[in-house]
Order: structure tokens, then sequence, then C-alpha cells
């Protein structure tokens, strides 16, 4: 009995822990996005370039970007753009109420196909929450421009939960069709959901009957081709990326990167054959579960339930392998990166329903063995204890995350005064002058907050109400050789005594202003910079520093300063 009071208890604690799962992924984004385009974002600045000349047309928001037709996201950045002056910030709140449909679809399926016991369900359904709210996927979490690796998972989950509803055959097709249309023009793995959606709605038990129609098969297959032949017209290969080829030259490394993406959704430890183990040990349960419906084929009651489960994995599965063949030339090691595991996460969650499903039909007429039991309860326990390990781990990066982006963009906002020389942008790292260039064209929308720094004075930037709070120091400045000098000290943010998000340089004018001559957007408390002083007109030179706070656009001076007598 006091086993039964418990089991009951695990539906209000698997919720509860689902919600609070989802409420700190929620957290993180409020206190470490930063709003401010990043790498890719900023190729997007022509759209409201363009839509504030009334010159934006289909023909750009449709135009290939890298592998992708992402026509839809780029109708999600223009529109909540125009209404929020293109806040990123509210991109990744999109992208977390992305995450939390899908993990509602998930919730629905689980009750469409019986997975198990009300407990059992719920259970599942927090086993797989710990994957979808996942701050392994801080690269995505913090990147509004990731809404495209979203969109499509959104779609095919919604189509799953649609086949099963009791809606009109007719209505159900056009309705699947335009998720499939959403899917397709948001990212180029979004046509997966063409093959993975039509053979739920044929075997789902609940208006199937319509599906089986051979007009109406006739023509899911020819919007399927005529999807990919617009999606693929005058289609171009990009020319940074490796040759799709890699993989018939090196079929061994390309198994290892296929495993890798599967596994890192379960990273215990970070190393990268351990990854693949484990990534090897997903697909092939997988590919258990699956033989075993196949074995028992004729049950139409398995094969409906178990359908949808599959078709989830092998979204994951496909996408896994058109990474491999799309980015196995930039090395194994690759497949570990973030970003991925909003692709590849759902493998694992299939697995989990999926052994729900099978115990189910395994247990009739038969008593499950204390062994089988045992082995579920370890699996359980060490799918949660793994989660907890590499939760700090995750938050750890995604804070360093924050931090490369926070700093970057202190940088940024002196990009009319500091060269690409002096210091090196990480937002865009890949052309200063076209970061310049389309920067300034936010500023002069108003898209940028704070707006671009207009001044090198730095009393006009200084905190009038710091008082005598410390902030750092500048503790020495050396000479190295010739005309370079190098300067070090300390810097901190008021309030929080992190890291400064830019150590600012100045040089004392006859007037009494201080001049802004260099920076260091450094990620650490301590802070060193090299520097030459050719532009300074001074001999000999007061050279002063100061702590910047890149969301207030504000200076604090640092304690000391340092005289520099020139070589003559």
């Amino acid at each position: 009995m006091k086993l039964d009071k418990l089991l009951k208890l695990i539906p209000a604690l698997a919720a509860s822990l689902s919600l609070a799962s989802a409420a700190l992924i929620l957290y993180f984004i409020n206190k470490y996005g930063v709003n401010v385009p990043y790498n890719d974002q900023w190729e997007y600045v022509g759209f409201f370039d363009h839509l504030s000349q009334g010159m934006l047309t289909f023909e750009e928001l449709f135009r290939q970007h890298n592998e992708y037709r992402q026509f839809f996201p780029n109708v999600i950045y223009v529109a909540l753009g125009s209404f929020t002056q293109w806040n990123v910030r509210y991109e990744m709140l999109v992208i977390f109420l992305l995450a939390c449909l899908v993990s509602f679809n998930i919730y629905r399926l689980a009750g469409y196909t019986h997975v198990g016991k009300p407990w059992q369900k719920w259970l599942m359904f927090f086993l797989a929450n710990l994957f979808l709210f996942s701050p392994m996927q801080w690269e995505n979490w913090l990147f509004g421009v990731q809404i495209e690796y979203f969109l499509p998972i959104a779609c095919v989950s919604t189509g799953l939960v649609l086949a099963f509803t009791r809606m009109n055959g007719l209505l159900k097709m056009i309705l699947c069709m335009v998720l499939a249309c959403v899917s397709t023009f948001s990212s180029i793995n979004g046509f997966l959901i063409w093959i993975l959606l039509f053979p739920v709605l044929v075997f789902s038990g609940t208006k199937n009957e319509y599906f089986n129609k051979g007009t109406v098969i006739a023509i899911w297959i020819v919007a399927t081709l005529e999807a990919l032949a617009i999606y693929f017209s005058g289609y171009q290969k990009p020319g940074a990326h490796p040759s799709l080829s890699i993989v018939l030259h090196h079929p061994l490394d390309a198994m290892f990167y296929f495993f890798g993406t599967l596994g890192n959704t379960l990273r215990v430890i970070h190393y990268l054959w351990a990854i693949i183990v484990v990534g090897g040990m997903i697909c092939v349960v997988f590919l258990m579960q699956m033989l075993y419906v196949v074995w028992h084929i004729k049950d139409k009651t398995l094969l409906r339930n178990a359908l949808p489960w599959v078709m989830l994995g092998l979204y994951s599965m496909g996408t896994a392998a058109m990474l491999m063949v799309g980015r196995l030339g930039f090395g194994t090691y690759q497949s570990l990166a973030s970003r991925y595991t909003s692709f590849t996460l759902y493998a694992a969650v299939a697995v989990i329903f999926f052994t729900g499903i099978i115990l189910q039909h395994y247990a009739r007429g038969r008593v499950i063995s204390i062994k089988i039991k045992l082995g579920i309860a370890v699996l359980v326990a060490f799918l949660i204890v793994s989660k907890i390990i590499t939760y700090q781990v995750a938050v750890n990066e995604l804070k360093g995350y924050h931090a490369a982006i926070i700093h970057a963009k202190a940088g940024l906002l002196f990009i009319n005064y500091v060269s690409h020389e002096e210091c090196a942008n990480k937002i865009y790292p890949t052309n200063f002058l076209e970061i310049r260039r389309t920067a300034n064209i936010l500023n002069r929308l108003g898209y940028l907050n704070p707006a671009l720094i207009s001044t090198n004075v730095m009393q006009d930037l200084e905190d009038t109400q710091q008082g005598t709070a410390s902030f750092g120091t500048l503790d020495t400045v050396f000479h190295l050789h010739d005309n370079v000098y190098k300067a070090w000290g300390t810097a901190m943010m008021p309030n929080t005594k992190e890291a400064a998000d830019a150590v600012l340089l100045s040089y004392e004018t006859p007037d009494g202003k201080s001049k802004l001559f260099t920076l260091e957007n450094t990620d650490s408390i301590r802070w060193t910079k090299s520097f030459t002083l050719d532009s300074v007109p001074q001999n000999p030179v007061v050279i002063r520093a100061w702590a910047f706070d890149a969301n207030s656009a504000k200076a604090y001076k640092l304690k000391g300063t340092q005289r520099v007598v020139l070589p003559q």
C-alpha cells in the first residue's frame, strides 16, 4: 500500500520538476541573454534596412542562406524586430516558447499512444523534459537566430499530435501540409517531415481511412516533390563548407561523427570517445526497439502506438546523418557543438517512450521479472544522475558564452573609434569593415541599444554617481620595444564584482579631458593590454583606465594613473 501511495505522488512531482526545468531555462535566458546581434544575425541587417526604405521583397526573405531557405524564420525576425526595435532577446523567448510547444506535444502524444500507467507516463515526460530544457543547448537558448532549429521539430511534433485527433481527414491533411511547408522552409532538415508524418497519418487509427486512398497518397507525394524542387531551385553549395563526398572517403570518421551528435545529448564526461559510445548505444537500442515492432507487425495497436516515437527518433537520426554529410570536413570533434543537441535529443526522448510502449506490450499475459524492473530503475536513475552531474558544467558553458557576447558588445559600441587591429571584435570576426557598416545602419534605425558611442571623451561617458566605490586599478604601464607599451590591472562591473565588459585606456589632454585611444574587451577581471602611442599628441603621456558597462554605456574610473615619457 505504501508503494501505491508513493507512485500516486509521481505525477505531481514530475509535473513540478518539469515546470522547474523549463523555468530555469527561462531564468537563464532572462539573466544571460544579451541584446546584440551575433555572428549570422548581422547578415539580416539588410532586412530592416530595406524594410525602412520600403524595398524588402519576398525574394530577399526566401533567398538561400548557407544551406537553408529559412523563409518563415526570416518572417519572424522581421515582424518581431519591427515591434521590438530588433531586441534579439525576444527571439530567445520565441525559442523558449517553441520548446514549450514541443514539450506539450510530447505530453499529448504520450496520452494518445498509451505509453503506460499515469505515473509511468508522467515519469517519462519528466525524463523527456530533462533533455528538452537542458542548458546543454546553451548556444541555442542565447542565440535568437536559432529559431530555425526549433521550428521544424515544433512542426513535426504538432503534426504527429494532429494525426491522432478526430479532425476531418481533408482538414487534417491541409494543416499537416502547411506544417510541412513551414518546416521545410525553416531549415534544410525540415523536409524530413514529409517522410515522417504521412505513415503516422495512415496508421494513427483516427480518420486514417482517408489517407489510405490512392489519390491522397499521390497528392502527398506530389506536394513533397514540389516542395523539394522549390527548395533546391537555384541551390548552391556554400563555398566555405567542406566537400560532401568526404563521408565516402572516411566512412569510419563519418560513423563516429554520427554517433557523436546523438551521444552529446547525454554527455556525462566531455570526452569524445565516451560520447561516441553513448551515441552508438542510443542508436542500437532504438534499432532493437524498431525490430521488436517489426517482429510484432501484425499487432496494429502496437504499431499505432509505437509509430510516432519511431518517427520522432528518425527525425533526430535523419538530421544527424545530414549533419554528418555536411559537417564532417570540420572534424569529428565538431559533432559536439552545443547547437546540434537541439536536433538530436529526440532520439533519446523517443527511446524513453518507446521503452514504455514495449514493456506494456511485453507485459500482456506475463509478469515482468524483477531483473527487468531493476534494470529499468537503474536506467532511470542513470538518466537523472547524469543530467544532474552535467547540469552545472553546461551552465558554466552558458555563462562563458554570455561573457564572450557581452564583452564583444562592448567592443562593438566603440567600433567607430577603435580599429580592428586594436580590438579583435568577437561578434562578427570575419569582416570588420562590413560589421562597422551594418552596425551604423542599425544605429541609424535605432535598433542598437545602447547606441554606438558618439564621443571619445571619457568624461562624457563617466557615471557621475560612482562615488568612492572601487572598480579596479591601473597597476602599471611599461615599455616593451620601439613604441609598444603594455598595461595591466584589474577591472570589475558595478555591484557584481564580475569582469568589466571592457577596459578603456585614455590619455589626458592639456585642457583636462581624457580621450579614449584603445580598449580591451577581456573576459577576465585581471586584464592586460599591449598598445602603441603613435596617435597620442602629448609627451609625456598621462594614461588612465576605465571599466565599461556595455548595457548602460557608462564608464567607471579605475584607481591610479601612469605617466609615460615617449622616446625622442
